[in-house]
């Protein structure tokens, strides 16, 4: 059974630890939790310090669990693919079936089969662009539900955060288009580029992040698919404007056919995949899956673990007590804070952990 809701769960929360919002919890619960004044830019630490030490605190549960309640982009997990000699429409709907490396998909972004040449898209609703004209190339325009985000160029050979970069060549070009849409960081161009920091496009209205809307892929062949992120084939309505220049592009198609009767269909919480009408023609590393993962709710008991992981790490290091204070004669010292809140946190984290259990037939 999957549990998607309890009463004592926590709101989502609008992630942007630099201002204090962390996936789990809050630099606002954290000071109640202490019992000291809200955060600001003039505190010490300031908003973004202790927005920093959530992120790290986050991160922390999510590898001692072995499981995530943020949402996670997974990118081009292959897998081979058996199909089934044995099939009997009677006992089994599907030829063929996958289970991807993690569990508690949200949504799947990309399914492409190897047909013998090239990888096809089974899933999603799906645009085509190819920067074979960079040096002419002016814009990249992209819509969707009324938004519209315009991708601009910077040739000087430095990328601004909310440009793509085109001065050194075509797969550099593609490869710094696909970091601005997902807004990334730009890795593998940086060292050419200049990039320093991630990536960031928001719409006309400054409100909307493009990564919210699309996913950019490249390809071996320097072509970049380009996913809407809209739920099922509403992303049918988004559109592609390339301006300046020969470069190619494909409109959104809706490639998703899916369905318990269709070319696929799959279960979230276990991560399989079923395979019906449509399936890759080899075995090997046939199968190139990009998706999103994560649980769907925050248990309180998650938000709390995150709140005083973030409270020990500010005992740990608030050395001078000039914010925290170390009143042990009206109140509990900090020493007795900190081991009663890692005690509380590493009880929470063991009752989460996530344990893998490996069978081997021989």
């Amino acid at each position: 059974m999957v549990k998607v809701m309890t009463p004592s769960d926590s709101g989502l929360n609008v992630v942007n630890y630099t201002t204090g919002g962390g996936a789990y919890t809050t630099a606002v619960k954290v000071a109640a939790l202490l019992g000291i004044s809200d955060f600001t830019s003039s505190t010490s630490p300031t908003l973004a310090e202790v927005g920093d030490l959530m992120r790290r605190s986050e991160d922390f549960i999510d590898e001692f669990t072995n499981s995530s309640w943020r949402d996670n982009l997974v990118e081009n997990e292959f897998h081979d693919f058996t199909r089934s000699n044995n099939y009997n429409y009677f006992y089994e709907d599907y030829i063929g079936k996958i289970r991807l490396h993690h569990e508690n998909t949200r949504k799947i972004l990309r399914i492409a089969i190897w047909d013998g040449s090239v990888y096809t898209d089974i899933a999603s609703v799906v645009a085509t662009l190819t920067v074979d004209d960079f040096t002419n190339l002016t814009s990249i325009v992209l819509t969707g539900g009324g938004l519209t985000w315009t991708l601009s160029p910077d040739s000087s050979g430095i990328t601004d955060n909310d440009k793509f970069n085109k001065a050194y060549g075509q797969r550099t070009t593609a490869q710094d288009i696909c970091y601005l849409i997902n807004e990334q960081v730009p890795t593998i161009t940086a060292p050419f580029t200049g990039g320093t920091a991630k990536k960031l496009l928001q719409d006309g209205t400054s409100v909307y992040n493009i990564s919210d809307f699309f996913y950019a892929n490249l390809e071996e062949d320097e072509t970049i698919t380009i996913v809407s992120l809209l739920p099922g084939s509403d992303g049918s309505n988004c559109t592609l404007t390339v301006n300046g220049g020969t470069n190619s592009r494909t409109q959104f198609t809706n490639k998703e056919d899916y369905d318990r009767n269709a070319a696929w269909w799959d279960m979230k919480d276990t991560g399989d995949i079923f395979f019906r009408s449509e399936f890759p023609t080899h075995h090997k590393h046939s199968v190139k899956v990009t998706y999103t993962c994560g649980q769907t709710r925050v248990p309180a008991v998650i938000e709390d673990a995150a709140t005083k992981l973030t409270a020990c790490e500010l005992i740990t290091s608030d050395d001078s007590y000039v914010l925290l204070g170390n009143d042990s004669t009206n109140g509990i010292d900090l020493k007795s804070k900190y081991d009663s809140y890692k005690a509380d946190v590493d009880k929470i984290l063991r009752m989460k952990r996530r344990v893998v259990y490996y069978l081997d037939s021989d």
